[in-house]
């Protein structure tokens, strides 16, 4: 590979392999995973200002009175304009035989209210679910800056790299965590709601001025060892987007 490309279109040709590694969808021993539910609200751009106070006011304090225990919310910054993406776990489709947070914390009337004021700040609001692949978790802790690429398998290829991604990829991106290269990394596999199998690597960074740079396994492997890497998993699945988001501290917990 001619080591002059420029930094993203490398970061590109390594996310790839080690998304495609991490879906294994026909292994007999499935790896666990953790359901999370994705809401993407597009907002109107005058009212960008208005949706965030009523998340910082309302929204966070409600949830956190019904029990939700963890949220993080990203802005979209290269990507659809004005949009907000909120990520919480979802242990069990039985919360959806429950009243929701917003009634648990404000009863009926409230929670009423309170979605009328955020409606009137969206253009949309879309919800899905992505199953997080839990072995390939690296616990990003606060990191601002979130490079999000997702792709599309190809057919049967990607359980083939699975033993790979444990013996080979996993522990140099752990490395990398641990050297301070980069803040995390978690690989989620689309299901409901959406077009399902789509795969989204996260790769997470104390700051957006990483993303000029070597991506992690370059900068840990060298040269080298990133052409062999690069090498050994060619051609395992499709590039769909790559998204620039940053986390919004006030409205996470």
């Amino acid at each position: 590979m001619n080591m002059r490309m420029t930094a993203w279109a490398l970061r590109a040709s390594l996310l790839i392999l080690l998304v495609a590694a991490s879906s294994s969808f026909a292994q007999d021993a499935r790896p666990t995973t953790t359901r999370l539910l994705v809401t993407v609200s597009r907002l109107k751009p005058e009212m960008v200002d208005r949706w965030i106070a009523l998340q910082q006011s309302e929204v966070v304090p409600a949830l956190k009175k019904a029990g939700v225990t963890e949220r993080v919310v990203y802005e979209t910054l290269i990507g659809e304009a004005t949009e907000f993406v909120s990520v919480r776990p979802l242990p069990s489709f039985a919360e959806l035989d429950e009243a929701d947070p917003f009634e648990q914390a404000l009863g009926v009337a409230g929670a009423a209210r309170l979605r009328a004021e955020l409606r009137a700040c969206e253009l949309s609001t879309h919800r899905h679910i992505e199953n997080r692949q839990d072995e390939f978790f690296l616990d990003p802790g606060d990191a601002e800056a979130l490079f999000a690429s997702r792709y599309r398998a190809m057919p049967g290829r990607a359980g083939d790299y699975m033993s790979f991604v444990r013996t080979e990829m996993f522990p140099v991106m752990r490395q990398a965590q641990e050297e301070g290269t980069f803040s995390g990394l978690s690989v989620t596999v689309s299901a409901q709601g959406g077009e399902a199998g789509i795969i989204t690597l996260n790769m997470h960074y104390p700051v957006f001025a990483e993303l000029d740079g070597p991506p992690p396994v370059a900068k840990t492997l060298g040269p080298e060892g990133t052409r062999e890497f690069l090498a050994k998993g060619a051609g395992l699945i499709t590039p769909i987007e790559q998204l620039v988001l940053r986390r919004v501290a006030a409205l996470s917990f």
